[in-house]
């Protein structure tokens, strides 16, 4: 009659390890990433999304994969204590033979931290590099009338381009949006639909031309007005 097998033990440690591995490739991972990312204010107005995440999303990954790093770690010292205790009072003797070495890796650590507060090439060129990242972004990307424009209640909104809240609710509506209530923020009208909250005002600047335009403000409500009137009586 053949032996049952015996159930193999969780390994804790080596656990401990492989989970280490993984939180430190995905820390990796979600900090390039953060890197490469638009400032806020263009990720939320345009949607920006990488990998079907959005930069709130991929922020959120990095901290808590960050603590989950820091937390494993503690845990894997304090599982192998007493090997890296071991080790320590091992290498201390060697230690006293690795005074330059010492000196050259504190030296180094230093000057990383030293240079980056002081703005002090190459380390100033990572963080530039990342704001020309930023600025590329912000280029390309269409413009809110206002920052954080999303963020604004449709009423609030029409107030910012110099419209009606009537009129961009009803243009709004011959572009397929739902709008039932003026309190709704652009950035819930245009989850809505699925689409960016630049839409939203792309949609609205298809009636109303001059609302994308500072010069037009002051002409906004008049023209626009008579303008979405003539526009809309054409589409119905």
């Amino acid at each position: 009659m053949p032996d049952t097998p015996v159930p193999r033990k969780f390994k804790v440690k080596g656990f401990t390890s492989l989970l280490l591995t993984f939180a430190f490739l995905v820390m990796g991972c979600s900090g390039i990433v953060l890197y490469l990312t638009p400032k806020g204010r263009v990720a939320h107005w345009t949607g920006w999304t990488l990998l079907g995440l959005e930069k709130e999303q991929w922020a959120g990954i990095h901290m808590n994969i960050c603590l989950l790093f820091l937390i494993v770690a503690g845990l894997h010292l304090y599982l192998n204590w007493g090997i890296f205790w071991g080790y320590l009072k091992k290498k201390a003797v060697a230690g006293l033979h690795l005074k330059w070495e010492l000196a050259a890796a504190l030296l180094i650590a230093v000057v990383v931290v030293a240079g980056t507060l002081t703005d002090t090439p190459p380390f100033s060129s990572i963080v530039e590099l990342n704001d020309q990242i930023k600025v590329y972004w912000a280029r390309q990307a269409a413009r809110a009338p206002v920052p954080h424009a999303e963020e604004l209640s449709l009423e609030e909104f029409a107030t910012h381009i110099n419209l009606t809240v009537d009129d961009v609710a009803e243009a709004l509506r011959q572009e397929g949006f739902s709008v039932d209530n003026v309190q709704v923020t652009i950035r819930e009208l245009a989850a809505q639909k699925g689409v960016a909250p630049s839409d939203v005002h792309a949609a609205i600047l298809k009636h109303f031309p001059e609302a994308g335009s500072r010069r037009g403000r002051g002409l906004g409500r008049r023209q626009g007005r008579g303008a979405g009137q003539r526009q809309g009586s054409r589409i119905e």
